[in-house]
């Protein structure tokens, strides 16, 4: 591993996943948990709202994750990930605390922004530690063991939502709000024991001979060609750590558009669908507490054994068959929907039911879990936190329209037209993945930084710098 030739502690790759996952585990509880408050307002009026507010209510924490994600990425990049990776965690305690405090929708739209940050910045930093902390032979498991904690967070808040809803409807949300606060004050204090990034900190001192030497030994080239390669590039992008406009420059700026192209699709129909499961559910006839309970199993177990099973496959089968897989999967299930939403009674809620299923267990398998691998993976060590922030960000203004346009879009041309626009957006980011995402699976990041991305015989590759070029 990388990081041995700095000669520093490095804690066990158990307690470096479980820190950064306790990251997404807050994410997917602190995203998820604003459904059981939406539930509340719709279903008992305790405050004032109209379809807006209930709309930017539901979508000011992803809006504000375009904030932190894009701010922390890029910062990540400049001064390391280490210090970020234990403030970032702090929005969460101090935010969640006052949104569970919140008198009227506004305060609430304010405080949730504000929680976004903390789930935006998250994003940029603990899979982009992870991942620089692993072997690269494990790399897919070690982000995968991350992404996991996310429908674990969800579930969570989905579980708590209905307890506190059986026990007291009209306060339960201001409890499970406030849970929120205690795993990100435990995360934050045992995280100040974490070193600085093994990649980040070799970049910093200028030094990558070791994975120089050792990838143009694998490849046939020399050490000089490799630097040479990586300079031209880097002089092209005219590269600075936490560049954002070298991410849209020449070889960057491919990888770029394909991360972008298919996580925006996915956000479309991942957030449209999963804020407003509970509502779905009710409007196919399941009841209130029901509908939290329901959400909870999709999450936990579904949600989980798919995110499970990118941790065993990730690096055994791809990244890229996995994707595919989950966008096919998720055009299944948007179909569905589709004739739920048309047909009515006890039939609707079995293929409802169904649809969720194969929602949340392909999607986490495939798009929900490789989307972030890739933005880490597709660009080098001086831009990854930079790649993973800004993919976070513009993914969640999609997904803030997705959540902003779900109550005025089902008013308007119905729930029925509404699946099935998210069904042809499936169906084009499916056939995206076939022919523009390349697979990364066996690389190491060194030998991904220095490749070229070209289609051969129709198909996308990541394609080794010959060593007849060099020549």
């Amino acid at each position: 591993m990388v990081e041995k030739s700095e000669n520093v502690h490095v804690p066990r790759r158990s307690v470096i996943t479980t820190l950064s996952a306790m990251g997404y585990f807050l994410d997917g509880y602190d995203l998820s948990v604003i459904s059981v408050f939406t539930l509340v307002l719709v279903t008992y009026k305790i405050f004032q709202y109209s379809a807006f507010t209930e709309s930017f209510v539901t979508g000011s924490a992803l809006l504000g994750a375009f904030v932190g994600a894009v701010i922390f990425g890029h910062y990540a990049d400049r001064i390391g990930r280490r210090y970020l990776y234990i403030l970032d965690l702090i929005f969460f305690a101090v935010f969640a605390l006052l949104s569970a405090f919140s008198t009227n929708i506004t305060e609430m739209i304010i405080f949730r922004f504000f929680v976004g940050w903390g789930v935006g910045a998250d994003y940029a930093l603990s899979p982009v530690y992870t991942t620089e902390m692993y072997p690269n032979k494990k790399r897919g498991a070690g982000y995968g063991w991350v992404w996991t904690f996310w429908s674990i967070g969800a579930a969570a808040a989905f579980i708590l939502g209905y307890v506190f809803f059986l026990f007291n409807p009209l306060t339960s949300w201001r409890w499970v709000l406030a849970l929120g606060a205690i795993p990100a004050i435990i995360t934050v204090i045992l995280r100040t024991r974490m070193p600085e990034s093994a990649r980040w900190k070799i970049m910093d001192k200028g030094s990558m001979d070791k994975n120089v030497k050792t990838v143009a030994q694998k490849i046939g080239l020399t050490p000089q060609d490799i630097k040479a390669i990586l300079s031209e590039r880097q002089k092209e992008a005219n590269i600075a750590a936490g560049s954002f406009t070298a991410l849209f420059k020449g070889e960057y700026g491919k990888r770029t558009a394909i991360v972008w192209t298919q996580w925006i699709v996915y956000d479309l129909a991942g957030y449209g669908i999963g804020l407003y499961a509970p509502l779905i559910l009710k409007s196919l006839g399941v009841a209130g507490s029901t509908s939290l309970l329901y959400s909870f199993m999709f999450y936990m177990p579904i949600g989980f054994l798919g995110a499970f099973g990118a941790v065993m496959l990730n690096d055994r089968i791809g990244r890229r068959p996995l994707q595919a897989l989950g966008f096919g999967g998720m055009a299944i299930a948007m179909l569905l929907f589709f004739f739920a939403s048309t047909i009515g009674g006890t039939i609707a809620i079995s293929i409802g039911i169904l649809a969720f299923i194969l929602d949340y267990g392909l999607g986490n398998l495939g798009p929900g879990n490789t989307m972030g691998l890739y933005a880490i993976e597709l660009l080098p060590t001086k831009l990854r936190s930079s790649s993973m922030g800004g993919a976070t960000g513009i993914t969640r203004i999609a997904s803030f329209a997705s959540a902003f346009l779900f109550p005025y879009l089902t008013l308007t041309i119905g729930k029925a037209s509404f699946f099935a626009v998210l069904l042809a957006l499936m169906i084009f980011v499916f056939f995206f993945t076939i022919f523009f995402t390349p697979e990364t699976k066996g690389l190491t990041l060194e030998e991904i930084s220095i490749a070229s991305y070209k289609h051969v015989h129709g198909m996308p590759k990541l394609v080794m710098p010959s060593s007849k070029k060099k020549k």
